[in-house]
């Protein structure tokens, strides 16, 4: 069950995302995607559900082990790392029939609380019973459903990665989302098989990840090939022999990343010897590994980097490690050498960091800045992570923003938080301000309970 862990932390990072993304539309959508002829790709003796114990049998487990009974009980746990553990234990107690109940008692929660626990359940429940996992989820919202099928084909393939291929393989479209999402997603569903096969049988994941067709197969490889290069990078950077285009490009990206955190010579030596047109792309990737624990050799690096987003994405990594120790060294540093696009994004981590460490010349930095992208980023993610100073100021300063959404959001989360703090002034500054339109006027409220 240690495994449900990191699926956990995926499936919660982009539900929170979704979530934000749904609730600003006003509403969810309603149920899509029904399985269609349902079983029609279970396999011949891979069993639909893996026994547990009964439902009194578990309970009874559960009370004499001191593990929860009911998500009522993880609920009240004060810690939310304690009420992960917790979660993790509740569902891995629990046979298929008892997770589907589980699964409905879900839906009335919040939507934060919702994917917390759902994302769990389904994992475990992908262990138990893959199919009947897979059932249920398709019958959920839309966006549930497309949140909860990461998680669950995650799952299956961490215990029997063939038969989650082979499900896949006669169900693609269930999945066609997964590779729209982008870094939020964790790529395609051919690449989360993948991944996860080639940590029990790299060569069997090596096969069968070739065999797939277009971005699926190009995705899939280079998962495999990077789970390689985690323990033996030269061996992955020889299997790439024979692929070529997008396929070649993502597999070196992925390897040199992974032969960064190890060994930053033999990565810059490996990349080195790529073609011209692909060692960009492969030594930013490299040097968002080296950031973590090398910021001072990553920020000369990340200068050797043609410009494009390559180079703006190693800027923006190694701007975030710097800002840890010293934010306002990361600040001057992105400004003297980041183009606009990375300045803008950089500063959602070096002030987020800046602010913990010293408020006040975070803020004093961000107000100081010009007019324009890089000042209306560094306000408004000073504005977004000043959890403890006045909301009346806050807001203030998030109406300098120039940007409309920019300030918008700003504006808007800041004074969900005044409401908790003091509803009144609030409420009174929503039906004042020319910044607060009918909808978002209407959304503040109603998530307010007001």
């Amino acid at each position: 069950m240690n495994s449900l862990l990191p699926i956990a932390a995926s499936c919660i990072l982009a539900g929170g995302a979704i979530g934000y993304v749904i609730g600003n539309n006003g509403g969810e959508d309603a149920a899509t995607e029904n399985v269609a002829e349902k079983g029609k790709a279970r396999v011949p003796g891979s069993s639909r559900s893996v026994g547990r114990s009964s439902s009194s049998s578990s309970n009874s487990t559960a009370q004499s082990s001191g593990k929860p009974s009911s998500y009522e009980e993880v609920a009240n746990v004060p810690s939310q790392t304690a009420r992960v553990q917790s979660l993790v234990d509740l569902y891995s107690n629990m046979s298929s029939e008892e997770l589907a109940e589980a699964a409905e008692k879900l839906k009335g929660l919040p939507m934060g609380e919702r994917f917390l626990a759902g994302s769990l359940l389904y994992a475990a429940w992908a262990e138990v019973s893959p199919y009947d996992a897979m059932d249920h989820a398709n019958g959920q919202r839309g966006w549930e459903s497309m949140m909860i099928k990461p998680g669950i084909l995650q799952s299956w393939a961490a215990s029997d990665p063939k038969a989650a291929a082979d499900y896949y393989a006669s169900n693609k479209s269930q999945f066609s989302a997964m590779g729209m999402m982008g870094r939020m997603g964790g790529g395609t569903g051919g690449a989360t098989i993948a991944k996860e096969w080639a940590k029990q049988d790299p060569d069997g994941a090596l096969a069968w990840a070739k065999s797939l067709e277009g971005r699926d197969g190009n995705d899939a490889t280079s998962k495999v090939l990077a789970q390689i290069a985690t323990t033996d990078p030269e061996r992955a950077a020889g299997l790439t022999s024979g692929l070529e285009g997008d396929a070649l490009t993502k597999a070196n990206v992925d390897i040199a990343k992974e032969w960064a955190k190890a060994d930053w010579n033999g990565a810059e030596s490996f990349i080195n010897g790529l073609p011209a047109d692909q060692r960009g792309d492969a030594l930013g990737a490299a040097v968002r590994s080296l950031a973590d624990d090398n910021p001072t050799l990553a920020a000369k690096k990340a200068l050797e980097i043609p410009e494009g987003d390559s180079r703006d994405d190693a800027i923006e990594s190694v701007a975030e490690s710097m800002s840890r120790e010293n934010p306002a060294d990361a600040a001057a540093w992105v400004v003297a050498n980041g183009s606009e696009k990375a300045q803008r994004d950089s500063m959602r981590n070096v002030i987020g960091n800046w602010v913990v460490q010293d408020p006040s010349a975070a803020k004093a930095w961000a107000v100081a800045q010009p007019d324009g992208e890089l000042r209306d980023s560094a306000v408004s993610s000073y504005v977004m992570s000043d959890n403890n100073g006045s909301p009346a100021e806050n807001i203030q300063l998030a109406e300098t923003i120039s940007d409309d959404r920019s300030r918008g959001w700003s504006i808007g989360m800041t004074t969900m938080r005044w409401m908790g703090e003091d509803p009144k002034a609030a409420s009174n500054y929503l039906e004042s301000s020319e910044f607060i339109d009918e909808g978002m006027r209407k959304r503040i409220l109603g998530r307010s309970g007001r």
